[in-house]
């Protein structure tokens, strides 16, 4: 299944689920996704993982799972494959990028 454009909401939540399996028992309070393109127009997807608290720590071992976890669970969604590049924030960071946006 190839997912119609402009509709990411189920690709948007299946990426949010496989980050929150893959991390747990870390918190995530918010993932932002945004389809972009890296170098030489090669797809990707930058993924903003928010976390619960400031307090959250997040485990090595689980993260290096991530990019695995959110292939899969976008590969149904996706006739040509995204890179997900990821980038983690507590939610002070975020609120102050939120305030200077």
């Amino acid at each position: 299944m190839v997912m119609v454009a402009g509709d990411t909401t189920e690709r948007d939540e299946a990426i949010r689920k496989a980050i929150e399996e893959t991390l747990k028992p870390t918190g995530i309070g918010r993932v932002i996704v945004h389809e972009d393109e890296g170098h030489g127009g090669t797809p990707i997807y930058r993924i903003t993982i928010v976390l619960a608290s400031d307090d959250e720590r997040l485990q090595t071992g689980r993260v290096m799972r991530l990019w695995d976890a959110v292939m899969r669970a976008t590969g149904k969604f996706d006739d040509v494959p995204r890179f997900p590049v990821f980038t983690f924030m507590t939610p002070t960071e975020a609120e102050a990028g939120d305030a200077a946006a």
